[in-house]
């Protein structure tokens, strides 16, 4: 777990305008700076999720939001289960999406949930299920793929389009391709063509499972992939094609493909992992209209690092993320520092609230976070001159409520 933390940071630097969209992080390392959310947004919203009998989220939770609405996927505490529940703009719950089992029209796991033109996709092992947002499943798609990426990879899916699908996996057999192209006709969804590695690995790697699986989002009409082991952000198009898309230079930083194969850094687990410090790794990335939002894990190299205690045990772990945000249209890296010890994002210079960073960007060009009732308050009775929003949401959240919905509309 502590290897497969995901956050991270970012520096400043121009870029070099005969290159392709280099993202340069070997250079800037060490330069770091608080970013005010004033700089980049024009409106905070806060909407708090009903908190009913038939819907209390756990803290393990993800968001997807489009067109005003809030798709949540509740993996439990343990992530021993799955459960997706649907909002609307105001927060009031609509409807749960599925459910939860081991039936034909059931998802035993949730890998991607996604929105696209108000349908609902969810890939569990071995089949889609495609549902619109009331509720109602439209279609039960049967995946016809290699058994072994079936049952050993953890494979998530994103819409190219209402025909074609981008899928990432990973096999404990030895790595597979960067991704998969899917076609999806009226009862099966079939893979018509691989993406291949550069670096095609000869040897299990079970350690980096997750992250073998890789990054995977929508942008616009295209869908993203980046894997750890490559330096690369892959844009997959309309015309089914792959390309570089955005390149971390990550120089001295970069991991070794010997300490991905396990072939150096020792033969302990642990050994390993510490070993791994040395090195930046890339965890995260969401992007807008104008900006990549990429978290790293900075290992021995964070300027920051703080203690927390892990959500599934009591043991106290070192968090040595660093945020950054990239200006695709100067070539900007910036790193940030945290605003708040232990907080992690944009200082909140608009209405004195929380700390914003997001966990998921819609298509409108919202940033979009979570954060809990208790986190809230906690930032609420720091607040010297809290403004009148701020004292609206306070007045009507409980402390074990469900979440509230932090909606960022960006600049242009």
């Amino acid at each position: 777990m502590i290897f497969l933390i995901f956050m991270t940071g970012s520096c400043i630097k121009k870029k070099d305008t005969l290159s392709l969209n280099i993202i340069p992080v070997a250079t800037t390392v060490g330069n770091y700076n608080v970013l005010n959310i004033s700089n980049f947004a024009k409106e905070i919203k806060y909407v708090p999720l009903e908190t009913n009998n038939s819907v209390l989220l756990t803290d393990n939770i993800e968001i997807v939001y489009e067109n005003e609405k809030t798709l949540i996927i509740d993996h439990s505490k343990f992530a021993m289960s799955s459960q997706i529940y649907l909002f609307d703009k105001m927060g009031q719950y609509s409807c749960k999406i599925g459910q939860f089992g081991q039936g034909p029209n059931d998802y035993l796991t949730s890998h991607r949930v996604s929105i696209f033109e108000d349908i609902i996709y969810i890939m569990d092992r071995n089949k889609l299920l495609i549902y619109n947002t009331e509720g109602t499943l439209m279609e039960n798609i049967k995946l016809q793929m290699n058994v072994d990426y079936i049952n050993q990879g953890y494979h998530r899916v994103i819409p190219l389009n209402k025909d074609f699908f981008i899928m990432t996996a990973y096999s404990m057999t030895g790595s597979c391709p960067k991704a998969f192209l899917l076609e999806k006709n009226q009862v099966d969804l079939n893979v018509i063509k691989e993406y291949t590695n550069y670096e095609p690995f000869k040897k299990a790697i079970p350690v980096l499972n997750g992250n073998e699986s890789g990054i995977i989002y929508r942008y616009k009409d295209k869908v993203r992939i980046y894997k750890i082991y490559n330096d690369t952000i892959f844009t997959i198009s309309q015309n089914k094609e792959i390309s570089d898309g955005f390149i971390f230079e990550l120089g001295k930083y970069r991991p070794t493909l010997s300490y991905l194969t396990i072939e150096e850094g020792g033969t302990d687990p642990f050994e390993w992992m510490r070993y791994g410090n040395k090195f930046i790794f890339p965890k995260t990335i969401i992007e807008s209209n104008n900006y990549l939002f990429i978290g790293f894990d900075f290992g021995n190299h964070a300027p920051e690092p703080f203690e927390f205690k892990s959500r599934f045990s009591s043991a106290i772990s070192i968090n040595t993320s660093v945020y950054g945000i990239y200006n695709k249209m100067s070539g900007v890296l910036t790193l940030m520092n945290q605003p708040i010890k232990g907080k992690l994002g944009f200082k909140n210079d608009i209405d004195g609230g929380p700390v914003i960073w997001p966990n998921y960007i819609s298509s409108d060009n919202e940033l979009v976070s979570l954060i809990q009732p208790e986190e809230f308050m906690d930032y609420y009775d720091n607040i010297k001159q809290p403004s009148d929003v701020l004292k609206e949401i306070a007045n009507k959240i409980l402390l074990d409520d469900n979440p509230i919905v932090i909606i960022v509309k960006l600049k242009d």
